[in-house]
């Protein structure tokens, strides 16, 4: 199984429409990266990916409740 890191932006926003928020709140352009993988993002905007699946994993919460 590939490293959720390395998907490419588009592939995890295709999984689930609520990255795309999540990338808007961590000042992520999704716009312009998504052939890059989220280690590549993360990597030059000097965010942690952790930080991107914290999110994520709060947004599916949100929504569950």
């Amino acid at each position: 199984m590939k490293n959720f890191k390395e998907f490419k932006m588009e592939e995890i926003v295709r999984t689930d429409l609520r990255a795309i928020g999540v990338f808007k709140k961590l000042g992520i352009d999704y716009d312009n990266c998504m052939e890059k993988t989220l280690r590549e993002v993360c990597g030059k905007q000097h965010i942690n990916p952790e930080l991107v699946l914290d999110y994520m994993a709060e947004a599916i919460v949100k929504d569950l409740s």
